[in-house]
């Protein structure tokens, strides 16, 4: 099992390597060599989830909903990259949402192997989800953010981000307060990995429909988005 630990710990290595030489090529707008080395870079997540797997030595259904997130995610990389058109956008939206269901019915699952009495859902999760839509509607409206024809289905895009994060975050929670085995670790890459995956897309809607483009935002755009994607992979080890 050391080399497949080795194999991971380059493969992440070798994602943040690249991401400069992405950000640089697809700066200030993207062309053929930034897809080529952004794709690779989804890539190279997709592998952190495989080599995952095989160090957990099992296949669960929670590993095979991650792998599905990470594989619309793979989907959406390339649709928003290789046109800037309303129906590529679009095409890559969905893609992403697609990801985020994956990754709540992964959380879901996990949450109902490891607490066999937890819901679905509970009213604690829901209020979380409501407030959190509600900040993010405020805060769209106070950056100028403006999605035009985009707007509905931006809207609900975001309403499955959040109901990610919140999900990811309260397993995590629930494996601290109960305990497990490795709780710690499991709590911060569900959080962490959640929460880089929020921000990752607020930047991008501020790059996409807001009024200010620029590099420092990509960079950080871009640096959340792989590090969220390499941290939900890493879940796997945990479920």
């Amino acid at each position: 099992m050391t080399g497949y630990r080795i194999l991971m710990a380059a493969s992440i290595l070798l994602l943040a390597g690249i991401v400069p030489f992405f950000l640089k090529a697809g700066w200030p707008k993207k062309t053929r060599k930034s897809l080529l080395l952004k794709m690779i870079c989804s890539t190279l997540f997709i592998l952190v989830g495989v080599l995952a797997i095989v160090l957990a030595g099992q296949f669960s259904r929670y590993s095979l909903w991650i792998l599905c997130g990470l594989g619309f995610s793979w989907l959406g990389d390339l649709f928003l990259h290789v046109s800037s058109k309303l129906l590529y956008f679009l095409l890559g939206l969905f893609s992403f949402l697609t990801a985020h269901i994956f990754y709540v019915v992964a959380f879901c699952t996990a949450l109902q192997k490891t607490f066999p009495g937890a819901g679905f859902f509970n009213l604690y999760e829901c209020l979380c989800i409501a407030a959190i839509v509600i900040i993010g509607l405020v805060s769209t409206h106070r950056l100028q953010i403006n999605p035009g024809k985009a707007k509905i289905p931006a809207f609900f895009y975001m309403c499955i981000l959040v109901t990610m994060m919140v999900k990811a975050s309260s397993l995590g929670i629930r494996c601290l307060i109960a305990g497990t085995p490795l709780c710690g670790a499991a709590a911060a890459v569900l959080i962490a990995g959640s929460l880089c995956f929020v921000l990752s897309d607020a930047t991008l809607a501020m790059l996409n429909f807001g009024p200010k483009k620029t590099f420092p935002l990509k960079c950080f755009n871009i640096g959340t988005y792989y590090a969220a994607q390499v941290l939900l992979a890493s879940t796997i080890l945990f479920f």
